[in-house]
């Protein structure tokens, strides 16, 4: 399946802060006309293609994510990170693109805690105290990776974390004597409320789904016509070793 960006800077979250993702450049002017041409590719492989009204990309694959059963297998293919809190053993995992998909980061439970130091199910609150410089959130000022990863394994919450730093004597761990991570992180209490409302995916995002037929003649036609010969050439080709896979089990 592939997912798109119906608002890359949704309104549900620039209402929750002004600033979010403010920071990029406006897209190249031919990039819609890229997009256009990658629908008309795909309509005619018979892939299944996704979009959440008023939402990201990464919220139309949380949202099918959220529908998958136990038995379900999921790879998601992306260099998000925002995704990687949606990696479930042994449902769901991250394939990370470190190099384009020529280099993939395989990213599990296990992958996930001995990149970050946190598991995959915490990492929502991990990216809030660190911040994420490519959708222009600070962060908690001073909490880099390294704090981030000791505050999350020390608290079982950011409620329970937030609580310690409002005492004056806090309880043993990365908070005890440091008053002036203590006070930034009461300063940033706000801030810490806002991105639990921003930083998750949403899972509940109404997602459009469609599917054209495969037409491997009128792709040929239409690949000739974008100067896409080669690439659609290699995706005929994995499509069918992937019918011919699907075939032999």
């Amino acid at each position: 399946m592939h997912a798109y960006d119906h608002e890359w800077r949704p309104t549900a979250r620039t209402d929750i802060y002004a600033a979010y993702k403010s920071n990029r450049p406006p897209d190249p002017e031919a990039l819609p006309e890229q997009f256009t041409m990658l629908r008309q590719v795909l309509d005619l492989t018979e892939m299944d293609q996704a979009m959440t009204r008023g939402w990201e990309a990464e919220d139309a694959i949380a949202a099918v994510c959220a529908d998958a059963g136990p038995e379900d297998r999921i790879e998601i293919v992306s260099g998000d990170r925002d995704l990687i809190q949606l990696v479930r053993d042994p449902v769901i995992r991250l394939l990370s693109t470190v190099r384009g998909v020529s280099d993939l980061l395989e990213l599990d439970e296990a992958a996930v805690l001995e990149k970050y130091g946190v598991p995959a199910s915490r990492y929502v609150e991990f990216a809030i105290l660190r911040g994420d410089p490519s959708d222009a959130l600070p962060g908690v000022p001073g909490v880099g990776e390294k704090t981030a990863r000791a505050l999350i394994q020390t608290y079982g919450s950011l409620e329970e974390l937030l609580a310690d730093a409002e005492r004056e004597d806090p309880g043993p761990g990365p908070l005890k004597g440091k008053p002036a991570l203590r006070a930034r992180l009461r300063e940033a209490r706000d801030y810490v409320a806002a991105m639990q409302r921003l930083v998750p995916v949403n899972t509940e995002a109404p997602v459009d789904r469609w599917r054209g037929e495969r037409d491997d003649a009128s792709l040929r036609e239409l690949a000739d016509e974008l100067g896409l010969r080669g690439p659609a050439q290699r995706v005929r080709a994995a499509l069918d070793l992937t019918e011919a896979d699907a075939s032999s089990t």
